[in-house]
């Protein structure tokens, strides 16, 4: 089948789709199939680290693995898991070797059967200096993430068609919160009063701002990150490559201001919903905004075929799924 729309050189916007070409569209994200890549053509200065959890192999022999293969990383034990560990990155940049790295450690654990479907997340830090003091980024980032968190929650479901068993309990939606603090954080003049429209107090939310460092936003060192705590775990680098894109492309289309802050001011008055009432919206397919989304945060065809792809798995709905269920295959 012709690739007609996956090219790192071509961005259509894809939300103005219909008929045919709508059609076309979704027949071919439903016939990609996602693969491992050496760079994301991320920006070098772009920072980022994961923090893989795993369960049902011993912590010993991980430590082992690390210890010998990996040797700027750790394994350690994490109390929300009864039998297993996690195991953390150094910082990275869009490197192969970083890239490798990852790929290493997701190998030997699915050799291992290591369990990610049931407790296990896949939590990603993102240096956001990038952002620094810019008010205006942040709060463009801020009413980005409100407005589709459902969507992302989704899409960070990974593998998965349904988010893990304490995903609500460490890591749950962020956007009621948020929605409740929008007057004064579109009246913040400066980073500070930024810092106190935000929980910055409690790190089990979906994005944990504990490790802002507000007060010296343009500092480059793992005090200053964002914590981007509800996907789930994968034994697969090509799910952690996709969540790391994605979230990083949100941060620098917020910093590039490409987004029209009108239109997200138009969502948040007349097209938001919230958590409480609309569980529903965090499981199923909701393409108008799916699609919304992959334009305002991309600005190339493959990116938004990546993220739409494992947004969609394989199209089906998962409202009231109480078991941890893998979908359908969508990495070669």
């Amino acid at each position: 089948m012709e690739k007609k729309f996956v090219s790192l050189d071509s961005n259509d916007l894809f939300t103005h789709f219909r008929g045919v070409d709508l059609q076309e569209l979704i027949v071919q994200i439903e016939n990609y199939f996602l693969e491992y890549r050496d760079k994301l053509d991320l920006p070098n200065y772009l920072t980022f680290g994961v923090e893989l959890e795993y369960e049902n192999v011993l912590r010993k022999t991980v430590n082992s693995y690390v210890a010998i293969n990996l040797h700027n990383w750790k394994s350690k034990g994490d109390g929300s898991l009864a039998f297993g560990g996690e195991v953390t990155s150094p910082i990275m940049t869009d490197q192969k070797k970083y890239w490798q790295e990852l790929k290493k450690i997701c190998e030997f654990l699915s050799k291992k059967k290591a369990d990610t479907m049931h407790n296990a997340g896949g939590h990603i830090h993102l240096g956001v200096y990038i952002l620094g003091n810019d008010v205006e980024a942040w709060r463009q980032f801020i009413k980005l993430y409100m407005i589709y968190e459902s969507v992302i929650f989704r899409f960070i479901y990974g593998d998965k068609i349904s988010g893990r068993k304490k995903l609500y309990k460490y890591a749950p939606p962020i956007s009621d919160k948020l929605y409740s603090y929008l007057s004064q954080i579109n009246q913040a003049k400066d980073i500070i009063e930024i810092r106190y429209s935000l929980p910055t107090n409690d790190r089990y939310y979906a994005l944990n701002f504990c490790n802002v460092n507000f007060y010296d936003p343009k500092t480059s060192t793992n005090k200053n990150t964002l914590e981007f705590r509800s996907p789930n775990a994968s034994t697969n680098a090509v799910i952690w490559q996709n969540n790391i894109n994605t979230f990083a492309k949100m941060l620098m289309a917020s910093k590039a201001k490409v987004m029209d802050e009108e239109f997200l001011d138009y969502k948040l008055k007349n097209e938001y919903f919230t958590y409480s009432g609309n569980e529903q919206l965090y499981n199923n397919i909701y393409l108008k905004n799916a699609l919304e989304f992959s334009d305002l945060v991309f600005d190339n065809n493959l990116d938004k075929i990546y993220f739409l792809r494992q947004y969609l798995k394989d199209f089906q709905d998962n409202y009231g799924i109480k078991t941890a269920v893998k979908a359908k295959r969508f990495i070669k």
